[in-house]
């Protein structure tokens, strides 16, 4: 009974030749205004600089947050130690980070991420023992870093 009430919808083969070469020529018009208007607000947001909505030290603090949590997420605590760690390693030796922090905070952040990497390292590897062991290569492996970070660069 309900065979009978079936609706479908219209193929394009079915519209007169006219009609179907206008429809054709219809939706590629509508896609290339699309793709137009998709280029022009990529132009427009290139040339305008937004103002963050986070903080210089905030996002650097949010940016190790993040690292921490997601370690965290994958491997538990060794996880956030290692997470926490990479992240501040990146954080604080990014070009905006050179702008917004002082030499020695830099290198305080910079040694404390490289312990916590190591720390996180060295207790997936093999426990108590090897945690400590990896905490202090990490510490001394980012001090030397920045050491020759600083001596390195000209301007």
């Amino acid at each position: 009974m309900w065979k009978r009430f079936k609706v479908t919808l219209p193929a394009i083969e079915n519209f007169p030749g006219e009609w179907r070469i206008l429809m054709k020529r219809f939706f590629t018009v509508v896609l290339c205004l699309f793709v137009l208007a998709s280029t022009l607000a990529v132009a427009e947001a290139t040339t305008r600089r937004h103002k963050s909505r986070f903080g210089r030290k905030a996002r650097t603090a949010a940016m190790i947050a993040g690292g921490a949590g997601v370690g965290a997420l994958v491997g538990g605590r060794k996880g956030a130690a290692i997470g926490a760690g990479g992240a501040g390693l990146y954080a604080f030796n990014r070009k905006a980070a050179r702008r917004h922090f002082k030499g020695h905070t830099r290198t305080a952040g910079t040694v404390l991420s490289g312990t916590a990497l190591g720390a996180g390292v060295g207790a997936a590897a093999g426990g108590k023992g090897a945690a400590a062991a990896g905490a202090g290569a990490g510490a001394l492996g980012s001090y030397i870093y920045r050491r020759h970070q600083r001596t390195r660069r000209v301007n």
